[in-house]
C-alpha cells in the first residue's frame, strides 16, 4: 500500500498504486501503499506483510516507509507455495504482531505523518481493487475488527495506467513497467518491492502529465 502527500509549498499531490496521496495543507508526504499477502492455499486468506510508502506529492519521491510482517492467527504455518511466491519464510512472521496490532501501528504512523489531519485530503493507491475491496475488509470482518475510514477509498493503478496508456496491464506491475520502459524493482509479489514499483510507475505517469483520480466507488 502506498500513499502520497502534498508538498509544503502547496504543490498538488499525486497518488501512486498501492499508496496514499495527500494534498495541501499537509507537510511533504509520500503515498503509502499497502500490499497484502494472504497465505495462499488456505482459507480464510491472511495478510502476512503490510508495507506502506509515503511519497512527496510534488516530486513523487519516497519520504517515509511503514513496513511490518504480520503473524497469521487462523493458519499460523505458511504453505510452501506462499513462501515460494513471496519469499516470506516462517521465521519472518513467527512472533510478529497480529493484524489488529499492525493496524493500530498503521494508525499511529498515519497520525505522525499528518495524514489524519481533517484538512489533508489523502487516498491509497493499489495495484488492483483486491487489497482494499476484498482482502482487508474480509479479514477484518472475520476477526471482528473495524476498517479505518482511510482504507475505504483508493486509486487502482491498473485503471490509472489504462487511462493513461490506452491498454490494460494484464500482468499488473510487470506489464506497466514494460509499457513505460522501466526496470522492475526487486522480487515480484514482495510487498515492499511492489510498493517501490508502484511509486516508480506513478512518478513516471505523473511526469508525463497524467492526473490521478479516485477509482473506487464509495462504500
Amino acid at each position: 500500500m502506498a500513499t502520497a502527500s502534498p508538498a509544503a509549498d502547496g504543490g498538488r499531490g499525486r497518488p501512486w498504486e498501492g499508496g496514499l496521496v495527500s494534498w495541501p495543507p499537509a507537510p511533504p508526504l509520500t503515498l503509502p501503499w499497502t500490499w497484502m499477502g494472504p497465505s495462499w492455499g488456505q482459507h480464510p486468506g491472511e495478510i502476512i506483510e503490510f508495507p506502506i510508502l509515503k511519497l512527496n506529492g510534488r516530486t513523487m519521491e519516497i519520504e517515509s516507509t511503514f513496513h511490518m510482517y504480520v503473524q497469521p492467527v487462523v493458519h499460523p504455518q505458511l504453505t510452501p507455495f506462499c513462501t515460494e511466491l513471496t519469499g516470506i519464510i516462517q521465521a519472518m512472521v513467527d512472533g510478529q504482531p497480529s493484524l489488529q496490532q499492525v493496524l493500530e501501528r498503521v494508525d499511529e504512523w498515519m497520525a505522525k505523518e499528518g495524514l489524519l489531519d481533517p484538512n489533508v485530503k489523502s487516498i491509497f493507491v493499489t495495484c488492483g481493487d483486491w487489497d482494499l475491496k476484498v482482502m482487508l475488509p474480509g479479514q477484518c470482518h472475520y476477526l471482528g475488527l473495524p476498517v479505518a475510514h482511510y482504507f475505504k477509498q483508493w486509486i487502482n493503478l491498473k485503471k490509472a495506467y489504462s487511462f493513461a496508456m490506452g491498454c490494460w496491464p494484464k500482468n499488473g506491475l510487470l506489464d506497466m513497467n514494460k509499457g513505460l520502459s522501466l526496470q522492475h524493482i526487486g522480487r515480484p509479489h514482495s510487498g515492499i518491492d511492489d510498493c517501490k514499483n508502484i511509486a516508480n510507475i506513478m512518478k513516471t505517469l505523473a511526469y508525463r502529465g497524467f492526473i490521478f483520480k479516485q477509482t473506487s466507488k464509495p462504500f
